[in-house]
């Protein structure tokens, strides 16, 4: 099955835990200044994208704290009604068990070659308690079944690891290949089938430093 319909992808703004390079996975941090202004950016741009070619559009989100709260101020530009999201637990962000709420450096206190192990393994390295590459990939592909079988333009509010693996599936890149995907908040991606297009979001030049983790 192809994508046909085009599949917006949009991570949640910045967290304090993005800030603090803090492990997030399931756990919930809130935006920052940054991350609302951030989220307030795409909505604009992505206003701007569906207004090209108006239509339906199905409006999906993570459960998860911080991208709810981003997905309610994207809405808020577009103009649509909150209930229009709904909530896809398949979208929520790689769950890092035990290492949630750490940083690296305190991760590899305890187990030092965390982070090359991690990278070593990609697809199959699990952090204790937590999942898989291979775990996301499989509700990341059977997500994307659904919205290709919708055939109708779809917008994702999600996170950097799951949103990664996504676009990696779209794509057809292997776990190494998705591993290193650029996981911005300030531009989202068009996607349709085997290709993605990045979209940056242009917001205020004083909150424009952002952290780029997990």
């Amino acid at each position: 099955m192809k994508l046909i319909a085009p599949l917006y992808l949009l991570r949640h703004g910045e967290t304090a835990w993005n800030t603090e390079r803090r492990m997030q996975g399931t756990r919930n941090s809130d935006l920052t200044e940054r991350g609302r202004a951030q989220a307030q950016a795409m909505g604009r741009a992505l206003r701007i994208e569906l207004g090209r070619d108006p239509g339906a559009t199905i409006f999906l989100r993570s459960p998860l704290g911080r991208a709810q709260e981003t997905s309610l101020l994207v809405g808020r530009e577009l103009g649509v009604d909150p209930d229009v999201w709904r909530d896809d637990p398949r979208l929520a962000e790689l769950s890092y068990g035990a290492w949630e709420g750490l940083s690296w450096k305190e991760i590899e206190v305890d187990r030092p070659n965390a982070l090359a192990d991690w990278r070593a393994d990609p697809h199959g390295f699990c952090p204790p308690g937590g999942e898989s590459h291979a775990d996301l990939r499989r509700r990341s592909e059977a997500v994307l079944a659904d919205i290709i079988a919708s055939g109708t333009r779809t917008v994702v509010v999600g996170h950097g690891v799951s949103g990664a693996v996504l676009r990696g599936v779209n794509l057809g890149l292997d776990a190494r290949a998705m591993f290193v995907l650029e996981k911005p908040q300030d531009a989202f991606f068009r996607l349709t089938h085997g290709t993605e297009e990045r979209i940056l979001a242009a917001f205020a030049t004083e909150l424009t430093a952002g952290v780029n983790s997990d």
